[in-house]
């Protein structure tokens, strides 16, 4: 009997371990990673070059932003208003977005959503409202957010039936695109020439606009 009590031990030391690791995965996933440069390879251009992904900005910028995301990404929800904020402030900043639905059937029906938005002019609007809601993005739920960003949500239905092939084919698109760059999730970024896995809150998106313009020179 002098031995019972060592499986409680072992079993709080073994949920440590697993904490540490749940901890540690997270660090891995979200924190940004170095930037990693990059040539005009064939994939390179097919994200730059895509003529259906959605942009903000104006066409003369010195940088572009590519910016790969998921409605259902909480890290890609927290960092969105630095972008928001970056194209507020930085005349000379573009931002492509690139919506890559990867965690589950909510995401792909906000990212269906959000494209067909682009049928009213409404996409960045929607975009902002999308990443700024919480909880599940069920079709009742995107209709709300919808309306309360503007949109007319019965033409937004329409316009997803009626391109339907068209939407599917450019979130088929992007996600080829994001395997192309070897892209371990979202968010992810495509500053200037360099690529950047994990969220960025200001201070360091705007050291990556730096980086791009001072490797431009």
């Amino acid at each position: 009997m002098a031995g019972a009590p060592a499986p409680r031990h072992s079993g709080l030391m073994l949920a440590g371990v697993l904490l540490l690791g749940f901890a540690a995965s997270w660090v891995l996933q979200n924190l940004p990673q170095s930037p990693q440069p990059l040539t005009r390879t064939p994939v390179v251009a097919s994200v730059l070059d895509d003529p259906g992904s959605p942009r903000a900005g104006p066409a003369d910028a010195d940088v572009t932003i590519v910016v790969f995301t998921d409605y259902r990404c909480g890290i890609c929800q927290s960092t969105a208003p630095a972008l928001d904020r970056l194209l507020a402030t930085d005349p000379k900043v573009r931002v492509t977005f690139k919506d890559w639905p990867v965690r589950g059937p909510d995401s792909t029906a906000a990212a269906h959503a959000a494209l067909a938005a682009r049928y009213q002019n409404r996409y960045l609007a929607f975009h902002r409202a999308l990443m700024a809601s919480r909880g599940p993005l069920d079709p009742p739920r995107i209709d709300a957010i919808a309306a309360g960003a503007g949109l007319d949500v019965t033409r937004l239905r329409a316009d997803q039936a009626a391109h339907a092939a068209d939407i599917d084919a450019q979130l088929g698109r992007h996600n080829l695109q994001a395997f192309g760059l070897g892209l371990q999730g979202t968010p992810a970024y495509l500053v200037g020439p360099f690529l950047i896995q994990g969220g960025l809150e200001d201070r360091a998106l705007s050291a990556a606009v730096r980086r791009a313009r001072r490797a431009a020179r």
